[in-house]
């Protein structure tokens, strides 16, 4: 994430910098065409340059993002020269410092997966995603953030984090964390001395011909002087190691849409990675003490209860006879 940075403390540094009229100060993207600049009200916009090609794409005006397509206007580059020029402007409506740097970082990956000038089509395309993202940004959150991140933590601690990324769930209300066709990983996590996890019924009856691993995570706040991560750090952790644009864009929506409002926790809190990675255990579904569905009274519904799963033995372990190597999705975990 260096260039990334580097952006975004660029963009803090011309903030100050008041425009005029039609006139913006911007700061080039490195090995692109495209600039990024500050509004009047310090807002950071993007200046993306697009082909010629026609095609009609309406302007886009909402809460957190606005989009104007073609518009003339003058910047002033990097060594102070104005030139008149087109392009297409995004501009976040938000002073919010996390939620300006993340646009910066989101957008300049989308912008990645662009041709070198994209159609006006092919930009709206991604401007809908973009609007997807923060529109997520500002509405309640769907799950703790120790659930959240317990998950990134399954995905960081894979040998094939691509794997997992692909098999994550694209909701944090669905009923699996991963899902890649019948082989299937539910993540719990709890911050006692004890692997007791909460279960709904449907959780640990999967079906006939499914596979299902639980895998159980001791996690406990920390903070960054103490071998301490945060969602923020644990994302970045991941990009390290997947390269892909798609697959990291897919991680950012999936935390966007889980946390919500909460973003200011993504880099503010923090929880123990060593012992949590440490604890880190998988576990066969019909090892865990659970209840059958036929013993469930008719009409009754929304069953959920406590397990505890401690002395289960690590499907990863000598010990276990589970075929973990089987599966793509499960040989990843080892």
């Amino acid at each position: 994430m260096p260039q990334i940075n580097t952006l975004y403390s660029q963009f803090t540094a011309i903030q100050s910098q008041s425009a005029v009229g039609d006139r913006f100060n911007v700061i080039s993207i490195p090995g692109m065409s495209h600039k990024l600049g500050a509004s009047t009200e310090g807002f950071p916009k993007f200046f993306v340059r697009t082909n010629s090609s026609a095609s009609t794409v309406q302007n886009v005006v909402r809460e957190i993002l606005s989009v104007e397509y073609n518009v003339p206007c003058q910047i002033k580059d990097d060594e102070g020269n104005v030139q008149d020029d087109q392009f297409s402007i995004i501009t976040l409506r938000s002073l919010d410092q996390p939620l300006q740097s993340y646009f910066i970082e989101i957008f300049t990956l989308m912008l990645q997966r662009l041709p070198v000038e994209p159609s006006r089509r092919e930009l709206a395309v991604e401007v809908e995603n973009l609007i997807a993202i923060f529109s997520a940004l500002v509405q309640p959150p769907k799950k703790k953030i120790q659930g959240l991140w317990a998950e990134l933590l399954v995905i960081e601690k894979s040998t094939s984090p691509e794997t997992l990324i692909a098999a994550w769930h694209s909701a944090p209300t669905a009923k699996y964390d991963f899902t890649s066709g019948r082989d299937k990983i539910e993540v719990k996590s709890t911050s006692s001395e004890e692997r007791i996890h909460r279960f709904a019924l449907d959780q640990l009856n999967p079906g006939e011909h499914s596979n299902l691993l639980i895998a159980s995570v001791i996690v406990r706040e920390s903070g960054p002087a103490f071998d301490g991560l945060s969602v923020k750090g644990l994302y970045q952790k991941i990009c390290e190691r997947v390269t892909a644009i798609n697959s990291q864009l897919k991680l950012f929506t999936i935390i966007a849409n889980t946390i919500g409002s909460d973003i200011d926790k993504l880099d503010g809190i923090y929880f123990d990675y060593t012992g949590a990675s440490d604890s880190l255990a998988f576990y066969d579904y019909r090892d865990v003490p659970s209840i059958a569905k036929n013993n469930v009274p008719e009409k009754v519904s929304e069953v959920k209860f406590t397990s505890d799963l401690s002395g289960l033995i690590d499907v990863r372990d000598d010990e276990s006879d589970y075929d973990i190597k089987s599966s793509p999705l499960f040989k990843s975990l080892i």
